[in-house]
């Protein structure tokens, strides 16, 4: 018999080779459930959303192509359970899990633009957006839109998905990455174990002496954080 979870509601942390590339933001995803059957125009999830490590409020989108849809964990202060829905206390807390909840989405908005400006920094043409959704309105007022919110939660899970298709494809197949091509290769039908690994690379590089052969990465045979990092460099 499995041993009793004590902490059943215990969020599962960052997955430890996302967590090796280092923050790109202070948000992060954590209990992230994915359905890719329904995911059409927009990922069809729902996870829970981290600011600097701490639970913020909670994200999900039905797949169909809207927007997020964004909702709040209840208030965190001292009223008890018991105490929070008495009349004279449930406006009181419903009160405070609203300012929470705003809170939240505008720490979440900042934190948004700030990753938008980095990408815009890294090349990306993006000002665009940053004019469209995150700039002051007429009496400088912060934009309210979580367009850019959006954007980068959709990053994320692309990022968690594309690990996953890694680890797929490496546990079937030889994966190469070629850096002068810039692209990720397959060899032959042969499953990547220790001893097909040593063969492959011994024919491509001594017996084949393919000129970008003796620069290739064979990603099967290096840490899994770092053969993400070509996964991703790859077009």
């Amino acid at each position: 018999m499995a041993p009793r979870n004590n902490n059943p509601f215990q969020p599962k942390d960052l997955d430890p080779t996302l967590a090796a590339m280092g923050p790109r933001s202070a948000i992060e995803l954590k209990n992230l459930s994915h359905n890719v059957t329904f995911s059409e125009e927009t990922h069809c999830f729902s996870a829970s959303v981290y600011i600097n490590g701490k639970r913020m409020f909670s994200a999900s989108n039905r797949g169909c192509g809207g927007p997020n849809e964004y909702s709040s964990l209840g208030h965190r202060g001292e009223l008890s359970d018991n105490l929070r829905y008495l009349p004279e206390r449930r406006e009181l807390w419903i009160k405070k899990d609203k300012e929470a909840f705003e809170e939240s989405m505008s720490l979440a908005r900042e934190e948004a633009k700030q990753y938008t400006l980095k990408k815009i920094e890294l090349g990306e043409d993006l000002q665009w957006a940053i004019d469209a959704f995150a700039s002051e309105d007429e009496d400088g007022n912060p934009s309210q839109s979580n367009e850019l919110i959006d954007w980068l939660i959709a990053d994320l899970i692309n990022e968690q998905l594309t690990l996953k298709e890694m680890r797929k494809t490496l546990k079937k197949k030889v994966t190469v990455y070629d850096p002068k091509s810039n692209d990720i290769l397959h060899l032959g039908r042969d499953k990547p174990t220790d001893e097909i690994l040593e063969k492959y690379k011994a024919h491509f590089i001594l017996q084949r002496n393919d000129k970008n052969a003796k620069d290739w990465v064979w990603l099967n045979m290096i840490p899994e954080a770092e053969a993400y990092k070509y996964w991703r460099t790859a077009s």
